[in-house]
């Protein structure tokens, strides 16, 4: 009982019922997220049919979604999806909610089917999608009992290693005691052995003070040769001393130049800072249809005097006409798919801007091929 895993044991009977609950919340969390993605694709089917007439907008909308729900083999594991549309008026188109208005208009009226389709899809529709899963369907009895069956794992790994251990200290303290018998018989023939060996020392002790008085009469003889190796080496000392001090002096020296370094560096910073803000101020009051990001700004102090000249030209442009200056191509934000377009100057140069609110336009980064990878990292961060 000792190495009986109590421990183990309570956390294998608390820890199945909340990682099954937790894993519940994360499957519905995940499913969601994918049936929402993949619905948003797919759940209005192909505009053509709605824009020529063939087919009702809430007809489309059923059939695309009694296809994509009938599509997903979890649902017969017990996975519930909840999916709701409806316009911006509040009118649901899914479920069959809307089948009392099916009747205003008629089948063969193309027109006016296509024309009541666009007026939707141009108001704009919502859709909600809600994953649940059910306590006591095939897959939430799969997860409880894999939860289950992991804990039972691990309490017999855990288990299993405290009775190898009980069993390796039950060996351990048997061998111990057949040990400590073989030392005390060991012991009573030392002790033996030592009675015979102590008149073997007696006479052992007389001889080697014999031989200790003459070491003695030959270390007089060598003291001499002693204080002169003493004597060098206090001179090998002194030099020693003399070279740590002159390279603590060459440190303190390094130290200073250091701090030189240090406030020549802070006040090229300062100088660059005011810079910064001067070319700022000039842009704003020179070009007043586009705002200017602070990176750009930080990019443009770095470019050499010519590549400043033609990127002012092609800001020029953009403040007065946008549409004369020549594009390159259109690069995407990762994270809200943005456009951003991309303009080419003075060849290695360029200039990234996008269009903003009441018909301006933002420059974004000014920068060169070298610093292109990353501009572009920073634009997607945008």
């Amino acid at each position: 009982m000792r190495y009986f895993p109590f421990k183990t044991l309570i956390l294998c009977v608390l820890l199945p019922p909340l990682v099954y609950v937790f894993s519940l919340q994360f499957i519905e969390n995940t499913l969601q997220a994918r049936y929402d993605r993949k619905l948003s694709a797919t759940y209005t089917g192909d505009t053509r049919d709605l824009f020529d007439g063939s087919i009702r907008l809430q007809d489309a909308i059923r059939k695309n979604i009694d296809a994509f729900i009938s599509n997903r083999k979890l649902v017969d594991w017990g996975v519930h999806v909840a999916i709701t549309v409806k316009t911006n008026d509040g009118v649901y188109l899914y479920p069959d909610a809307y089948n009392d208005q099916r009747s205003e208009i008629g089948v063969g009226d193309s027109v006016a089917i296509a024309r009541e389709n666009f007026k939707i899809l141009s108001e704009g529709l919502i859709k909600t999608i809600d994953v649940k899963i059910d306590h006591n369907t095939p897959i939430a009895n799969a997860i409880l009992l894999f939860c289950v069956l992991v804990a039972l794992l691990v309490l017999f790994i855990f288990y299993q290693h405290g009775l190898k251990l009980a069993t390796a200290e039950e060996q351990a303290r048997k061998a111990a005691l057949d040990d400590l018998e073989k030392d005390r018989q060991n012991g009573l023939d030392r002790l033996k052995q030592l009675e015979t060996q102590r008149y073997r020392l007696s006479e052992k002790i007389e001889t080697m003070r014999k031989t200790l008085d003459d070491e003695r009469r030959k270390a007089s003889a060598t003291e001499d040769e002693m204080m002169d190796e003493l004597l060098g080496l206090e001179e090998k000392i002194a030099e020693h001393q003399a070279l740590k001090n002159e390279q603590l002096g060459e440190i303190e020296h390094l130290k200073v130049k250091l701090e030189q370094f240090e406030k020549e560096k802070d006040a090229q910073n300062r100088q660059s800072l005011k810079g910064i803000a001067a070319v700022k101020k000039r842009f704003g009051a020179l070009y007043k249809n586009i705002d200017v990001h602070d990176r750009a700004v930080a990019g443009f102090m770095d470019l050499t005097e010519e590549m400043k000249i033609k990127v002012e030209e092609v800001v020029y442009q953009l403040n007065d006409d946008p549409k004369q200056v020549t594009i390159k191509r259109k690069v995407f934000g990762k994270k809200n798919r943005e456009t951003v377009f991309e303009v080419i100057f003075a060849y290695k140069g360029r200039l990234y801007f996008r269009n903003i609110s009441n018909h301006r336009v933002e420059v974004l980064v000014i920068g060169t091929k070298l610093t292109q990878n990353k501009d572009l990292a920073f634009l997607d961060k945008l």
